[in-house]
């Protein structure tokens, strides 16, 4: 046993004063009250429901200890997971305990808000909206923009049932056609709308864009007159 002791008690000694200076090291230093901001990360929903609620995307914490150890966690704030797999539709509530944090020894929660997030599970609703064209810029002078015709012309969206109704088209992002001379394609990002939780599949199209020269006006036609804004 003695031998066991004594094997290496160089290192052994070395180990013994890195930790005792680091124990005095964090015991000496002032106490500090820190405010974090932890992330809120849902996972595990199920492909055939949808977040009805508004949920807080982060939680206030306050925390009180050590100064070097409420920074180092105020610097790298760990996510906290609601994981939804296996539940169904209806109200569930998350409580944020001190206990789950995985906070480092001597720090303290002094305060957590919310400490209860809850989050409220419908069944997503699908439905078909064809696509509409955002045009950015103008083609090459002498030309025009004929048509847009997209692939695919539908795309799926789905969501809470509410917010689906009346969405019989989605809008790409701004196609950019500055210059064109000819027919050209290209990718188009589809845009949902703002303030609804909608998954559009899929997200982006082929968007073909028909280019012509613009017809001629008659000798001795006048341009059209321009309108007041």
């Amino acid at each position: 046993m003695l031998k066991f002791i004594t094997r290496n008690w160089q290192l052994k000694l070395i180990s013994l004063a890195i930790a005792v200076f680091l124990w005095a090291l964090v015991v000496g230093q002032e106490n500090a009250e820190v405010t974090v901001r932890m992330p809120v990360v849902v996972t595990g929903l199920s492909a055939d429901l949808v977040v009805a609620n508004q949920v807080d995307n982060e939680v206030e914490l306050r925390l009180y200890g050590p100064q070097s150890l409420v920074r180092q966690v105020a610097t790298r704030p760990q996510a906290k997971q609601l994981n939804l797999t296996g539940m169904g539709t209806g109200e569930h509530i998350f409580q944020v305990l001190p206990e789950d944090l995985s906070l480092p020894p001597g720090v303290e929660v002094v305060r957590i808000s919310p400490a209860r997030l809850r989050l409220q599970l419908a069944h997503r609703y699908s439905r078909k909206a064809a696509v509409r064209p955002v045009i950015k810029g103008n083609p090459a002078p002498g030309f025009e923009v004929n048509e847009v015709e997209f692939k695919p012309a539908e795309v799926t969206v789905s969501g809470l049932k509410a917010e689906l109704t009346d969405l019989d088209w989605i809008w790409t992002v701004p196609l950019e056609v500055t210059g064109l001379k000819e027919t050209t394609t290209l990718k188009a990002n589809l845009r949902a709308p703002d303030g609804r939780a909608i998954r559009l599949v899929p997200n982006t199209v082929q968007a073909v864009i028909h280019i012509r020269p613009r017809p001629e006006r008659p000798a001795g036609e006048s341009p059209p007159a321009k309108k007041d804004q």
